[in-house]
């Protein structure tokens, strides 16, 4: 009991000492009195073609890099000149370009999946704004 006993203690003054707080009051971050620099926030939307545009470029330089370390591991390849470590050295980057780029075109299909079950596009796909 002499073990529990400061716990108990610290637990009933940590309790004791709350006091309740109470959300009465309906904040609205776009409110002129929310100052200047937030207000600007209020008015930005995602609408039309933009999110689409940026997960189809990521996918675009995702895919583009892959193949970029694709070709290096070619013509280091080809410039290893016969030395077994310079071989499997080329060998693992074709290798780990190969999966990344499984991985992007398994990423790209799962989200198309995910959107085709949500009824959502690429292109028409929209983030709400603060406003509502």
């Amino acid at each position: 009991m002499r073990r529990i006993y400061p716990y108990i203690v610290s637990a009933t003054a940590f309790l004791g000492a709350a006091t309740p707080a109470f959300a009465q009051t309906v904040i609205d971050p776009c409110a002129k009195s929310a100052g200047p620099g937030f207000n600007k926030l209020c008015n930005l939307t995602f609408s039309g073609g933009v999110v689409g545009a940026f997960i189809t470029i990521g996918f675009i330089i995702a895919t583009l890099i892959a193949l970029g370390f694709l070709i290096f591991g070619g013509i280091k390849w080809i410039t290893s000149g016969g030395d077994k470590t310079a071989v499997e050295g080329a060998r693992n980057t074709i290798v780990a370009a190969l999966v990344g780029l499984v991985i992007v075109f398994l990423a790209y299909f799962i989200i198309n999946i995910i959107f085709k079950f949500f009824n959502l596009d690429f292109g028409n796909l929209t983030l709400p704004n603060i406003n509502g």
